[in-house]
Order: C-alpha cells, then sequence, then structure tokens
C-alpha cells in the first residue's frame, strides 16, 4: 500500500533529525562511520522528497480530473444528443420532435376525441392531437416498461423507441422495474406547465422564477436612487440603492390516483388528455393552496401564503389591511372595495394588477355591487355584465378561497402579486405507474387497477405584504369580527 504523504512527510523530517544528530559539534572530527550513516540518511531524505513530489502532483491530476468532471455534469442536457442515443444514431428519432412530429398523422385506428387538455394555439408548431398521441404512447410504453405492471404494449415501446422518447438504458425518458418515478420528457413538461397555468392562479399572478437546482437566490430591491437639490461647484448627496435575497427552496409535491387495467392503443387520446390533465389540475390546486393559504406547517411543505401573511396584519390600522363595513358578505359595501383599490400604492398599481377571491364571492359580493349601483338595462340583468372585472382591474378566482362568510376573514386580496411574491418551478414533473401500490388503503393488485404517482418541485415566497404602518404591492379586505 503507498503511503500518504503525512507519512512521506513525517519520514522525511525523521531521517534529517538522525542525520542532524551525527554531526559533531562544533570544532570536533566527524568518524567515518558517522558520515557514512549521516550521507545515506541525507540520500533518504532527499528520496523521500522526490516521492513527496510526486505524491502531490498526483492529487493535483486527481483534483483536476474532479473539477472537470463536475464542469462536464454541470453542462445542460443536450436535447438533440440525447435523441440521437435514444435512437442509435442520426436516424427518424432526431427530427421526430420537429419536421416528422409536424408532418404526423395520426393511425386510422385511434379513437378521435375532443381534447379538454391539449390546446391548440396559433404559435403550436405540433398539433394538439399529435402531442397527446405522443404524450399517451409515451405513457402506455413507460408502463409497459415498469416491471410491477403486467401489461405490455409492444407497438408503444417501439413507437417511442423510433421516436426518442423511451431509452431505458440511459435512463431518458424511461422506465424503473422498481416503479421508481419517471422524468417527464421536456416536450410533455411543457404541456403540464401550461396546464398549470391555465388551472392555477398563483402561476399567472406569481413572479414565477426557474430553478436550475434545488435551492436559488434571487435578489429583491428594497429601495431606490434619491435625487437631491445641490448648489452651484457643491459635492452632490450620495444615494444608495439597497437589496437583500429571497431564498427559494424546492419541495417535492406528489399527487396519486387510479385508472383502469384496461388499456387500449385505440384509445391513446382519451388516457393522454384523461391522466395530463388530472395531474395538472392536482398540482395546480395544491400550488393555489399553498400559496394563498399556506400555514407554514408541513400541510403546506412549509410554504406561508399571501392570506396567511395578510392575516399576520392589524385591519383597519394596517393600511393595506381594509376592515369591511359588517361580518356578513351581505354587509359589505362599494365603498369597502374603493377603499381597498385606494389602498395599493402607486407603484404597484400595474397591467396585471387585479382581484383574486372564490367565485362565489364573486357573483354574491362583487357583481351584487354592481347591478345594485344603478343604470342596470335589461340585457345585462338577461345576459349577465362582463364577468371577470371589478372596478376596472379584472378578477382571478380561485376555489381555494372562502367560499362562504365568516367574522374576521380575508375572503378577497387586491394587488400585484408579482411583486409581492415568487414561485420557483423547479422543472423535474415524473410519472410512474404501479400495480402493488395502496391508495386510499385499496390495493391495485385486489382491483386490477394500475396506480399513477406525479411528482413536481415548487416553492412559494411571499416577501412583500406591507406592514401596520404601509401598505405594500397586495392589499385586502377583512370582514369585520362581529
Amino acid at each position: 500500500m503507498s503511503k500518504s504523504i503525512p507519512q512521506l512527510q513525517a519520514e522525511r523530517a525523521a531521517k534529517i533529525e538522525a542525520a542532524e544528530k551525527l554531526l559533531p559539534a562544533e570544532g570536533d572530527t566527524m568518524t567515518a562511520e558517522a558520515q557514512t550513516q549521516a550521507g545515506e540518511l541525507l540520500a533518504a531524505a532527499e528520496s523521500l522528497q522526490s516521492d513527496i513530489d510526486a505524491a502531490v502532483r498526483a492529487q493535483a491530476a486527481v483534483q483536476d480530473m474532479r473539477t472537470k468532471l463536475s464542469a462536464l455534469r454541470s453542462v445542460p442536457d443536450n436535447p438533440t444528443a440525447r435523441a440521437i442515443a435514444n435512437v442509435g444514431g442520426l436516424a427518424f428519432g432526431v427530427h421526430a420532435g420537429h419536421d416528422v412530429a409536424r408532418q404526423f398523422s395520426l393511425p386510422r385506428n385511434v379513437r378521435r376525441i375532443a381534447l379538454k387538455n391539449f390546446r391548440q394555439d396559433a404559435s403550436d408548431e405540433i398539433p394538439a392531437e399529435v402531442r397527446a398521441y405522443r404524450f399517451g404512447m409515451w405513457a402506455l410504453a413507460t408502463i409497459s416498461e415498469t416491471g410491477s405492471v403486467p401489461y405490455r404494449n409492444n407497438a408503444a415501446v417501439t413507437f417511442c423507441r423510433d421516436h426518442g422518447l423511451l431509452n431505458v438504458a440511459h435512463g431518458e425518458g424511461g422506465a424503473d422495474t422498481t416503479g421508481a418515478h419517471v422524468l417527464v420528457p421536456e416536450e410533455f413538461g411543457t404541456d403540464l406547465i401550461l396546464l398549470r397555468e391555465r388551472y392555477g392562479v398563483a402561476r399567472q399572478l406569481f413572479n414565477v422564477v426557474n430553478m436550475s437546482s434545488d435551492v436559488k437566490t434571487e435578489p429583491r430591491q428594497l429601495s431606490g436612487l434619491t435625487a437631491y437639490f445641490t448648489a452651484e461647484n457643491a459635492a452632490i448627496t450620495e444615494s444608495n440603492m439597497t437589496f437583500d435575497n429571497v431564498t427559494l427552496v424546492a419541495k417535492k409535491l406528489a399527487v396519486i390516483a387510479r385508472m383502469s387495467n384496461e388499456l387500449n392503443a385505440d384509445n391513446v387520446l382519451g388516457l393522454a388528455d384523461r391522466l395530463i390533465g388530472e395531474i395538472a389540475y392536482a398540482f395546480a390546486y395544491k400550488e393555489d393552496d399553498c400559496a394563498f393559504n399556506g400555514t407554514g406547517t408541513s400541510t403546506y411543505g412549509g410554504i406561508t401564503g399571501a392570506r396567511t401573511r395578510m392575516d399576520e396584519l392589524t385591519a383597519g390600522t394596517a393600511p393595506g389591511l381594509i376592515l369591511g363595513s359588517g361580518n356578513l358578505w351581505s354587509e359589505l359595501t362599494l365603498a369597502d372595495f374603493n377603499k381597498v383599490v385606494g389602498a395599493l400604492p402607486n407603484y404597484a398599481d400595474v397591467p396585471g394588477a387585479g382581484w383574486v377571491c372564490h367565485k362565489t364571492f364573486e357573483h354574491t359580493v362583487m357583481q351584487r355591487l354592481a347591478y345594485a349601483a344603478g343604470g342596470v338595462l335589461a340585457s345585462e340583468i338577461v345576459n349577465g355584465i362582463r364577468r371577470n372585472t371589478f372596478l376596472g382591474y379584472p378578477v382571478y378566482t380561485s376555489q381555494i378561497f372562502p367560499s362562504t362568510e365568516a367574522n374576521s376573514q380575508i375572503p378577497v386580496l387586491f394587488g400585484s402579486f408579482g411583486q409581492a411574491a415568487m414561485l420557483g418551478a423547479r422543472g423535474q414533473e415524473s410519472i410512474a405507474f404501479s400495480t402493488e401500490a395502496t391508495v386510499g388503503g385499496q390495493s391495485m393488485w385486489e382491483r386490477d387497477q394500475i396506480g399513477v404517482r406525479g411528482t413536481e418541485r415548487f416553492d412559494v415566497v411571499v416577501h412583500d405584504y406591507g406592514t401596520n404602518s404601509a401598505a405594500g404591492p397586495i392589499v385586502g379586505l377583512e370582514t369585520a369580527a362581529s
């Protein structure tokens, strides 16, 4: 076994010390035997020094390789290279997400349905039906490659391998025989993000920050520069912008559901539409619940939401938390809402500023006040007033806001939520399948069903919500205590 550098250094020091002891006192002569021993010791010390230098160079080379390895690992994945690896060369699969996917036609035996969750926008290069088919085939192939599910669809596996969507050997979009999570291919991750933005309010309104790691620190400006009058030839008063940091720590969110074990390739569009819709809706609902109602407990992944933060203020004292005219929703007045709008600082009165409340609150309170204001036409009673707007600002409804009245309740928030809060998106969605799982105390194997588990990683930090002496970028209305 080779010796460590400290061991070599200790031996070298011992040799030098031993040689030094053989030297005679000044003026005395040194015997031939002592000279021989001292020479041998010094030669050994020089040899050990050479060994030490070689060991240092070897360790430096190892450290250099580790540094290079770390740098190579941190380089983002190249989608084209991944596609080449999945297919085995510059072949069909490399272009599957581009020209081939755009020109792809659905097989005749595939049952067409009206897609709810794969939308076709003008900017989409790949038709919605094709994206849904590719996702459905990926799901069937992933289930087929999962050892815990006694199901095999060779056509789906072949399709995904040919199109660069499945590669078990490289762990990219492939399944794990242990039932572990499977990262969703990038093109489907985009559909999941769009669906969460459609279903969820937090992703629409908060400042969404993409996280390349589990922890990300974002700077937040606290104050700006100040202008001062100055006399001729006098020094200008200096001012500085001040900043602090907002730290996002990705939390793992999981959803589990069940589906029938009777999977048919001809209904792949229905499977894809339902699967991606249910997972995205569950994610969006929990994100909103954390973003607005989170109490900082484990139920909410340690996240404290906007309504909880606002509730830390004293209604009627804090400029940004208006105390309503009564404890009942029917007692709230138009003047209460005007006060809320007036409480919002000018810097937060920007495009995108709006109201967030439950749909029931919008219809029974906001629309009631709008109708009661006078000048309502019969056509407006028949057809309804323009929804999702109140006092000139958009209204975003979220089912996680209070749907029934209560004392000292904050049923509605208003302002620029993007200036008040950050939503960190880690972008590591995964889906796993298993027939051996237990969902809700029921065995999937006994019921011939497949358990589906989706996971994502995100965080929410509400960093600006005002104080009891100053309003922040979001303000609110609270009902009276009694």
